[in-house]
């Protein structure tokens, strides 16, 4: 994946239903092993930089570190996820809904609305 941030986020287990934090791995902002919670705004700096700081909404491709769950010990996670930025902080963070959205572009964001 090469150089990626990471969102730590709360995701539930499908089959015991308990919620534990997992890594999800992003490419959007300045990607140099960057880490973030839900509510951050993400970092821009230039060189390193996927995506524009000047999108008003953005989903980006995420991928689980670890598809097994920590506490039932079932590999049932999801592995693809989309993150969702306004306004370069992260909203929100759901099972991946379209993979063909990030066919078209560069595979790693989807602008949803350029409107600023």
């Amino acid at each position: 994946m090469g150089l990626f941030n990471t969102l730590f986020a709360e995701i539930p287990c499908p089959d015991c239903g308990k919620k534990h934090e997992a890594r999800i791995q992003f490419k959007f902002g300045h990607t140099r092993q960057l880490q973030y919670r839900i509510g951050d705004t993400i970092t821009w700096k230039g060189g390193n930089d996927i995506g524009s700081p000047d999108l008003n909404e953005v989903k980006a491709y995420g991928i689980i570190e670890s598809e097994t769950c920590p506490y039932c010990g079932k590999n049932n996670l999801a592995e693809e996820y989309d993150i969702f930025f306004k306004e370069n902080v992260i909203i929100n963070v759901s099972i991946i809904a379209c993979i063909e959205d990030y066919l078209i572009g560069n595979g790693e964001y989807v602008p949803l609305n350029n409107r600023k």
